[in-house]
């Protein structure tokens, strides 16, 4: 089990993710990182894209909610949260529930502090 979580990390980490129409054309990448963190009281690595306006927050080893990922990302209305996995629904809806309060001044944040951690 030790090897599918950084083979999973990694396939996620490296998938396209398309912001808007004109991104369809090159994948994004989201490699700076990680940086560990709490949401819903349990463990998430985040990861900083290239567009420097997306994170990426993946289960951490241990983590009940794994396989697990969120993508935070800056819209004009605010911070857009998505994610995907079939880890604990219990450990992923708490996690949310704090992402979900992410402003945009945090995610730029922890998308630099990701960023220190090429």
């Amino acid at each position: 089990m030790p090897i599918i979580t950084p083979l999973l990390a990694f396939a996620l980490l490296t998938s396209p993710i398309q912001q808007g129409q004109d991104a369809a054309s090159e994948p994004l990448q989201c490699m700076a990182g990680p940086v560990q963190r709490s949401f819903g009281e349990t463990d998430w690595l985040t990861y900083a894209c290239a567009d420097h306006s997306t994170l990426i927050v993946v289960s951490a080893p241990g983590n009940p909610a794994m396989p697990f990922v969120f993508t935070l990302s800056r819209t004009d209305a605010g911070v857009r949260v998505s994610g995907e996995g079939n880890g604990d629904r219990g450990a992923t809806a708490a996690a949310f529930e704090d992402l979900k309060k992410v402003s945009v001044e945090d995610l730029d944040r922890m998308v630099r502090e990701a960023e220190l951690h090429p």
